[in-house]
């Protein structure tokens, strides 16, 4: 596993190193840049003068602050979800949907690389590739009984390994049979879709025995320490009245205010253009690809490449190196483009990628 770098300071396009000064710093999961965004932050000290710094009680109790429903009614517009409901954070999304339907008879389908917050207790890992999986997993629902009920499991997006999955083939989930079909988007959510509004309008709406439930983190590219899952009104309902959510602690109201006010003032799509345009620059000036595992106008690039990694933090440009999700599994370097970063940045990283690969960098803008 790579060195670790102790910091006092919190990362934007730089971030301040206890021992060794500034680097550049391209990683991390921040991907709108909303930890040094003004107009969020502006919004979160305002939350924070009107509800303080945390809210000790179950959202179940008999004082209730509208603010959550505020900020669950946003959310669901956002993403074109009907319903939404907010817990303490992407993990407990997952989990809390997890518990709630191990409690009935589903067989469940676990895809390749899918996050630990949707692991059951019959979670097996697969080997396969996303799409062979799927239709494998279809294959075998169509030879169980018609009463049958399946859940499949899937991230939107492979992480931290980037890897596209064709979403599209979810269009073909058999008719003849319950489905549940789950989806953590957490590094989808502020990234994919049209202004960042993630993938649940992608997934298919008009199957009548098909239950489409996303759940995500909002503390990668909406900045929000919390979770959230999204699906219809009779669900977030039944959730809401399990022991699990009722005894579990909510997220911060005053960060629920913030995400309100981006939400209803277009903070988010805002800087998902500025992350969008930061992106196809970098590609743009980056002689080669190659190196990365890497999807289009996706920030994310990732390497099994040690050397790659040692290259970059000789040339002052710190990136993640880490196994992920389990310390037996092969580090991944992931280098991540974010909204913060300047023309100037991109350049600098494009030149010394160049180098590494022996090859001369395109015309960059700042040279």
């Amino acid at each position: 596993m790579a060195a670790l770098f102790p910091t006092n300071s919190l990362p934007g396009r730089t971030v301040q190193l206890a021992d060794t000064g500034d680097y550049l710093w391209f990683s991390g999961t921040d991907y709108l840049g909303m930890g040094h965004n003004e107009p969020y932050l502006s919004h979160l000290r305002k939350g924070l003068e009107i509800y303080g710094s945390h809210f000790g009680s179950s959202r179940n109790n008999t004082l209730q602050l509208p603010i959550y429903e505020a900020a669950e009614a946003a959310l669901a517009t956002f993403t074109g979800s009907p319903d939404a409901l907010v817990v303490s954070s992407g993990m407990w999304a997952g989990q809390l949907l997890i518990k709630y339907l191990e409690g009935k008879p589903h067989q469940f389908h676990y895809a390749p690389g899918v996050h630990p917050a949707l692991w059951g207790s019959g979670y097996a890992p697969t080997a396969d590739s996303w799409t062979d999986w799927f239709r494998a997993t279809t294959q075998r629902m169509k030879k169980n009984p018609p009463g049958q009920s399946h859940v499949l499991c899937t991230d939107s997006i492979g992480s931290p390994w980037v890897e596209a999955f064709d979403l599209s083939l979810l269009h073909q989930l058999p008719d003849h049979c319950p489905v549940w079909l789950v989806v953590d988007d957490s590094h989808g959510l502020g990234v994919l879709g049209v202004g960042g509004k993630g993938v649940f309008s992608q997934l298919p709406a008009d199957k009548p025995n098909l239950r489409v439930v996303v759940t995500s983190s909002l503390n990668k590219a909406l900045g929000v320490p919390g979770g959230v899952i999204f699906g219809d009104t009779d669900l977030m309902k039944d959730i809401r009245s399990t022991a699990w959510f009722s005894g579990s602690s909510p997220s911060a109201p005053a960060y629920l205010y913030a995400l309100h006010q981006n939400l209803l003032s277009g903070v988010y799509p805002e800087a998902h253009r500025t992350l969008i345009e930061n992106t196809e620059y970098f590609t743009s000036v980056l002689s080669s690809l190659q190196s990365f595992s890497h999807v289009d106008r996706y920030p994310a690039f990732c390497s099994h490449d040690a050397a790659l990694y040692d290259h970059l933090l000789q040339n002052l440009i710190l990136t993640a190196c880490f196994p992920y999700p389990k310390p037996t599994d092969q580090p991944v370097m992931r280098l991540v483009v974010s909204a913060l970063h300047q023309k100037k940045d991109l350049d600098r990283l494009a030149e010394v990628l160049a180098k590494y690969n022996g090859v001369k960098p395109f015309e960059l803008s700042s040279l």
